[in-house]
């Protein structure tokens, strides 16, 4: 069934239900409020009358003719002692029978049907002047013009229930096409999103902040972020391919320069091999680097645990000074600094910042940290050759280099700070440089102290 159907339907049956209900209580109603309109104005005519005429000379039969020269044809009086028994009974015709009729001593009145005919029934206590019942006065009025009137408003109420029901048809039909109108819209941006292989937007029809409108800039933004991520693949497909062709070039001279002259001239041999093998460690760094950035890139949640950031720092810089041999110094206020995050990244991201200091400077590094209420600030300083100013903004690109040459003898890939600014955002936090050409480089990380995620208690 489709939404169109659902939606017509269903709103069809709620208002059907609510009218029902606004009609059997309608009918209710007008039966209750119009018995007790009758029945007080009974009560209050032979209340006054009982009281004019006195009620011994009523329970006598002393009034008889003058009781009945009140009533009219449909009413009949029936008068019983205190005792319950019966007196007499006064009427101009009795067109009825009155023995399903349920006498009651006290007060009280009922609404009945006898032979077809609306029968309102009252019991009226006679009272002496001191307050006590000396009999009752039993009221029977047959009132088919009660049964006119709900009769009449039976139609009226049926009529317009049906034509409420039509109209509330029409009504929920529009309103269906009105709903569907902008998911019909998306649907059709889809499927030419399907055919055609384009990202394509659906066009915002108002300025509303209905749901309708919310799911149409929701929509938008998953284009453009679906549109942007394509377009980011396919230029990393693009520079890595490059990259690795490159490479591989590179590899093949070598090779074809050792199969021409490698048997004769020996040097040739030793720079070819020493080249091949440096290209195959620099393809082997690169391949686990894409591996590393694109794992970095999933969705399912980094496991935290409490880490100390001094002590990290410490041991990277014992694992790197053997290597090195140079100087590298933390510096800082704290005694301990501790947060949430993955210990394994943490080291990851501190290698690639000191390894690009290492590379490109000879002076003594420095490792600023620092807190402050909510986050911590990783800042690494090198005082080497530095990045020219306009190329700041692109270095977190990937395979991005400030100079191919440069990164060739250093043994760059290009892909040391994307993987940095990944791992930041995994956990979600910011990494920005500031740098001058010929003064040096300062990376500056920062972290949140508590991640509100994913954190394994330690």
């Amino acid at each position: 069934m489709k939404l169109r159907t659902k939606i017509t339907l269903l709103s069809s049956i709620l208002v059907m239900v609510i009218l029902l209900f606004v009609d059997v209580t309608a009918h209710l109603l007008f039966i209750k409020i119009a018995t007790r309109n009758e029945r007080e104005e009974l009560q209050n005519k032979w209340t006054e009358i009982i009281t004019e005429a006195g009620p011994a000379m009523i329970l006598k039969n002393a009034w008889g003719p003058k009781l009945k020269d009140e009533l009219s044809d449909d009413t009949i009086l029936r008068f019983f002692d205190q005792q319950s028994r019966f007196l007499y009974e006064v009427s101009r015709q009795s067109r009825f029978k009155l023995d399903d009729i349920r006498f009651n001593l006290s007060q009280s009145s009922q609404l009945t049907d006898v032979q077809g005919h609306k029968i309102l029934v009252l019991h009226l206590p006679v009272l002496s002047p001191e307050g006590h019942q000396m009999g009752t006065l039993e009221i029977i009025e047959k009132w088919d013009a009660l049964q006119s009137n709900v009769d009449i408003l039976d139609t009226i109420l049926v009529t317009s229930t049906t034509g409420a029901m039509l109209l509330s048809l029409v009504g929920s039909t529009i309103l269906a096409n009105a709903i569907l109108l902008p998911i019909l819209s998306s649907i059709q941006t889809m499927q030419e999103i399907e055919r055609s292989l384009k990202f394509k937007k659906i066009p915002a029809r108002s300025h509303n902040q209905d749901e309708l409108s919310q799911m149409t800039a929701t929509f938008n933004r998953m284009v453009d972020r679906l549109e942007e991520s394509f377009q980011s693949q396919q230029q990393f497909v693009s520079d890595a391919s490059h990259e690795l062709n490159t490479t591989l070039m590179i590899i093949e001279g070598y090779a074809n320069m050792l199969r021409r002259w490698g048997t004769r001239d020996e040097e040739i041999y030793k720079e070819s091999l020493e080249s091949i093998y440096e290209e195959t460690q620099r393809m082997r760094t690169m391949t686990r680097q894409l591996l590393t950035l694109a794992s970095s890139q999933q969705e399912e949640p980094e496991p935290y645990e409490r880490i100390e950031l001094i002590g990290c720092c410490g041991q990277i810089i014992a694992h790197l000074k053997p290597v090195h041999d140079r100087q590298i110094t933390i510096f800082t206020d704290e005694k301990e600094i501790w947060f949430d995050a993955n210990l394994v990244k943490i080291k990851q991201l501190l290698v690639i910042l000191l390894d690009n200091a290492l590379k490109y400077s000879s002076d003594p590094i420095e490792i600023l940290l620092s807190t402050d209420e909510k986050d911590v600030h990783i800042r690494v300083k090198d005082y080497g050759i530095g990045i020219p100013e306009g190329e700041v903004k692109r270095v977190f690109e990937r395979f991005y280099r400030v100079d191919s040459s440069r990164h060739r003898k250093t043994g760059g890939t290009g892909l040391g700070l994307p993987i940095a600014k990944a791992i930041t955002d995994v956990h979600q936090g910011t990494i920005r440089i500031d740098s001058v050409e010929g003064e040096g480089t300062e990376v500056i990380v920062t972290l949140p102290r508590r991640q509100q995620e994913g954190l394994s208690p330690r």
